[in-house]
């Protein structure tokens, strides 16, 4: 039986060797690993993505200026003297209110004088067609009085033959016949020929002279008519008035002053609606639809941007600057858009979805054709591509490529056809 130095020593050598094996064991793994390693190391590494259909971000930004609706400078349509000045600087106005009243009792005046011109020629159309219907009443007597003026003259006349054969057949003495037959005979003939002959005649006269004055009476009355007319007008011409709802943007004068047609008094607008201009170039003009919202921001009023609405597209370009002028209207209820303000229009323009891909992912190949880089299990291959539209990030890919396939955007440099790629997706 060994002793105990003997045994201990066996104990030590058995720990010794297997330390020694299990650093053996350990280097080889190690080595194993770090070789490996090494092979993995050398795959170049690319980002993909996957081909998607979308549509392009067709958000174009152009740039323009808020000008008012509507804007006046208003004048005086006569020189005066200014009696009143009825608003101020900011004032709300309607349509129609006077500004500015002009000294015109003169005018006024005047008014009065031609309304009275008119009254007195009015009177005087009516008492000439009194006069006519006077007339006319009596032709009308008169042509009624002939008419049985005729039956009685018919009656008298077979009397009067009858008293003939009377007389001839000594029937009636010569007195009987003159005073019954003869004598009322005589009358009615005188009756039928003269005397209501003239009697029509003289209101016929007495109607024409009665139409010929109411024709000068009534051209009196729209001459006097015509005199109050420009009175009334130059009188109105002493206020001036607003044409149209507004906001007074600046008063030029005073009540002391003298008004004069030729410099403004006062300058209207309305800001109830306000008007953006922006100019549009030819490849997006035809896109652009009269009706179409849009959103408007205007930083010196609200962050948030206004809807406005597109009123107007030029038909043709300016000759200036080759772009073509569009016009929008944005609601301003409160007047917080002013003229002046710098606007800032998102002509957002829809278009189909499409094959999209980053714009980084298409390269030149050898023939300066473009080509992308497709992986698929982890191998790359070529692939030539037809691309289309563009908004500067993204690319619509026309054909090449299908939906969901895998295209390396970043990593490009270097790959070869066929070469295995270390992949990283977006």
């Amino acid at each position: 039986m060994p002793g105990k130095k003997q045994l201990r020593f066996i104990i030590l050598a058995v720990i010794t060797l297997g330390a020694f094996l299990s650093l053996v064991v350990s280097s080889g793994c190690s080595k194993k690993s770090a070789v490996e390693t090494s092979a993995e190391a050398k795959l170049p590494e690319v980002s993909t993505v996957l081909v998607k259909k979308s549509s392009l971000d067709n958000q174009f930004i152009f740039p323009g200026v808020v000008t008012a609706l509507q804007s006046a400078d208003i004048v005086a349509k006569v020189p005066g003297k200014v009696a009143a000045v009825q608003v101020d600087l900011g004032s709300k106005v309607a349509a129609g209110q006077v500004l500015v009243a002009l000294e015109n009792k003169d005018l006024a005046d005047r008014v009065q004088q031609a309304q009275a011109a008119v009254a007195q020629a009015r009177a005087g159309v009516e008492q000439v067609q009194a006069t006519g219907k006077l007339a006319q009443a009596a032709l009308q007597a008169a042509e009624s009085g002939l008419v049985t003026a005729q039956a009685n003259f018919e009656v008298a006349e077979a009397n009067y033959k009858r008293g003939q054969e009377l007389l001839a057949g000594g029937a009636i003495p010569e007195a009987v016949f003159q005073t019954e037959y003869e004598l009322r005979y005589k009358q009615a003939k005188e009756q039928v020929e003269k005397a209501l002959p003239a009697q029509v005649k003289t209101a016929q006269a007495q109607i024409a002279q009665a139409q010929a004055g109411l024709k000068n009476a009534q051209a009196g009355l729209s001459a006097a008519q015509a005199s109050l007319s420009l009175a009334r007008t130059a009188y109105e011409d002493s206020f001036i008035r607003a044409p149209f709802s507004g906001v007074v943007a600046a008063r030029n004068i005073n009540p002391g002053e003298m008004a004069s047609p030729v410099v403004p008094v006062i300058s209207l607008v309305n800001l109830n609606k306000v008007v953006v201009k922006v100019n549009v170039g030819e490849e997006l003009i035809n896109k652009l639809v009269v009706g179409k919202k849009v959103p408007v921001k205007i930083k010196a009023v609200s962050a948030k941007p206004f809807s406005g609405t597109v009123v107007n597209v030029a038909a043709s370009a300016d000759p200036q600057i080759k772009t073509y002028p569009v016009e929008l209207h944005l609601d301003n209820p409160a007047h917080l858009i002013k003229p002046g303000m710098f606007a800032e229009v998102n002509l957002d323009l829809e278009q189909p979805k499409s094959l999209l891909l980053y714009i980084e992912a298409v390269v030149k190949d050898q023939q300066d054709r473009d080509m992308v880089w497709v992986v698929k299990e982890g191998i790359v291959k070529s692939r030539p591509v037809k691309i289309g539209d563009s908004d500067a990030k993204q690319v619509v890919i026309q054909s090449g490529l299908v939906e969901n396939e895998e295209v390396v955007v970043a990593g490009q440099e270097g790959l070869k056809e066929g070469q295995k790629v270390t992949v990283k997706r977006r």
